[in-house]
């Protein structure tokens, strides 16, 4: 029989914790994302054992009957998710209904990590906007390892036999997938590849399962000495402490995740569950309570509840993140957890699915739901099917999504490493080429090629960061995707330093989040005596007017601000950007910069 061990609930609830955390505020808790690495390591381990228990009690393993009890576990809540998130989209957010047929069969078919590498998604940028399902791309992982996992390990029991060997064998294909990230991993660039890759993801899940060939959990003696038991303390606190660093400072994007520090975090959580499993050490303990307990026997709707609350009330909200805001974000999902836990995933388990409908229609009259005969499962099952029908017949998602990711990713790349492109630094243009080819007077492209200008912004800034450069050649960019509008005076003071004869500063802020009144106050004090030049918003996000109706207030009392009417400048004006109707492409970028000539040479006072 099989060992419940409660301080499991204990690491999942810390697991699920950490990436709530760090999708409400990334740049604080800088590693939550690790989370997931836990949870990787821990279904490891107990699918393992499980596997394992079965094979040397039977001396087989049923395949079909632990794909089976898969199934039941994962897709039952999953495709609940998308039954409820899908009406919500068409009513509100018809942005995100494109592409949805894609998420939604790409995650039911346990691919959806792969089909977003294909995409071209970031996991980190969000460019394009944010998915409310981007996060499944976890359950895809494992559900590749649940299908072949098995096999493997049934070929291992069946041919290799002695477990130290097996364990020597996974941890040696753990290494070979770590090491396999370290070397597609390019720094600087975009990690999405190797972070969303099940290759190069696997180490993980392996770690966790090679613990089980060592450390079976109905095997494990609980006579311990005291010497043992003080050992097993420090061991646990010390490798919480360490995991707590991770969690708060390993950068998402950062060299050091993929240069091995993922392997380590997975080593880590490796050796704190098996403190963790074995009943003489007080581990167990640390992690057990009520709280962690109730958490944690929820981890799994937690997980898939908390990104599509998290994404759909960014689109909708001022301040998303702010801690009242928070409150209800995290009501809701602890709400819908709740009633999916009840409703959803334990009925699911004891479900008979040999007969669907029936089974269904008896579920249904013990509940007490007696209406005219079958008008309830007929209801419910129109409106499924009508559901379904929106999701599998959506538009096809953009076919840029890709190309806005790559080229912006490659602008922003080429903007830290201060060069522009090759072949406009071989063979520079003409001052009467650029009056010709973004349609500004040839005095207004003599004056802005001698301007020095220093300009700080997000991703449309660093779309249109070509386009600037080149009727600016004395411009100096620090354009970064994601940037937020506060916390602006180090950036400017830092451009400041870099080209100390500026003679004006032009921001491209607020696509991100809400502008506050002393983000600006800021910008303007740091910017001393040059006048400043703030490019107003233009992007389907709930902050748009609100930001430009500040920013138009705050022009209006102080002189030194001067807004470029972007908004208007490119509204209706489809053709000027990408699927996004954010980041500027062509005629958009030619209009984006020619517009910031006009203003910052005077030619629009």
């Amino acid at each position: 029989m099989k060992r419940y061990i409660t301080g499991f609930n204990g690491l999942r609830t810390i697991g699920v914790l950490t990436v709530i955390l760090y999708h409400l505020w990334p740049k604080v808790i800088q590693g939550g994302f690790l989370g997931v690495v836990l949870f990787f390591v821990l279904s490891g381990y107990l699918v393992t054992d499980s596997l394992l228990r079965e094979y040397e009690k039977h001396k087989k393993i049923n395949l079909f009957k632990f794909w089976g009890r898969r199934l039941k576990r994962i897709y039952p809540l999953l495709i609940v998710v998308f039954l409820l998130v899908t009406p919500y989209i068409l009513l509100f957010q018809r942005n995100l209904w494109a592409g949805l047929r894609s998420e939604f069969l790409s995650a039911i078919f346990s691919v959806q990590n792969w089909w977003q590498i294909s995409q071209g998604s970031s996991y980190f940028a969000n460019i394009a906007g944010a998915s409310p399902f981007k996060h499944i791309y976890y359950l895809a992982i494992e559900g590749q390892f649940f299908l072949i996992w098995p096999l493997v390990l049934l070929a291992l029991l069946k041919v290799v036999k002695k477990r130290g060997r097996c364990f020597i064998i996974a941890n040696a294909l753990a290494l070979a997938s770590a090491v396999l990230m370290m070397m597609l991993y390019v720094p600087g660039a975009d990690p999405t590849r190797v972070y969303y890759g099940t290759d190069t993801r696997l180490f993980s899940l392996m770690m966790g399962a090679s613990l089980a060939f060592v450390w079976p959990l109905n095997k494990l003696s609980q006579k311990i000495n005291k010497r043992g038991v003080k050992m097993g303390w420090q061991m646990t606190l010390a490798i919480s402490v360490l995991l707590l660093v991770a969690y708060l400072f390993m950068p998402a994007q950062g060299a050091i995740t993929y240069y091995g520090g993922m392997w380590v975090v997975s080593l880590l959580s490796m050796v704190l569950i098996a403190l963790v499993a074995h009943p003489g050490f007080p581990a167990n303990r640390l992690f057990s309570n009520r709280l962690f307990d109730y958490i944690g026997s929820r981890s799994y709707g937690i997980y898939l509840w908390q990104l599509p609350v998290f994404a759909l009330a960014e689109a909708k909200v001022l301040e998303p993140t702010a801690w009242y805001n928070v409150i209800w974000q995290v009501a809701i999902i602890l709400l819908l957890t709740e009633l999916s836990y009840r409703f959803i995933e334990q009925p699911a388990q004891k479900f008979d699915y040999s007969n669907i409908l029936g089974n269904i229609q008896s579920f249904i009259r013990e509940k007490g739901w007696k209406l005219r005969k079958n008008l309830v499962p007929m209801l419910l099952t129109g409106v499924i099917v009508v559901i379904l029908g929106f999701i599998i017949f959506s538009p096809a998602s953009p076919h840029d999504q890709r190309l806005i990711e790559a080229r912006i990713m490659a602008q922003q790349e080429a903007l830290q490493k201060e060069k522009l492109d090759q072949a406009n630094k071989k063979v520079p243009l003409s001052l009467k080429a650029i009056a010709s080819k973004y349609g500004i007077e040839p005095v207004v492209a003599e004056k802005a090629n001698s301007m020095k200008v220093i300009a700080l912004g997000d991703s449309v800034m660093v779309a249109g960061s070509t386009a600037l450069q080149e009727v600016f050649p004395h411009m100096v960019i620090d354009a970064a995707v994601g940037r937020q509008p506060s916390a602006v005076t180090e950036e400017i003071k830092n451009l400041k330093a870099q080209e100390p004869d500026a003679q004006a500063l032009l921001i491209g802020l607020g696509t991100n989040g809400t502008i506050k009144a002393e983000d600006v106050q800021a910008a303007l004090k740091a910017a001393g005596d040059l006048p400043v030049y703030w490019i107003n918003v233009q992007a389907d996000r709930v902050w748009e007017t609100a930001n430009n109706k500040l920013l138009k207030q705050m022009a209006k009392k102080d002189k030194q601000l001067k807004i470029i009417d972007w908004h208007k400048a490119s509204a209706g004006k489809s053709s000027w950007f990408y699927s996004d109707n954010i980041h500027p492409k062509g005629a958009g970028e030619v209009n984006y910069a020619s517009l910031v000539a006009n203003h910052l040479t005077g030619f629009e006072d």
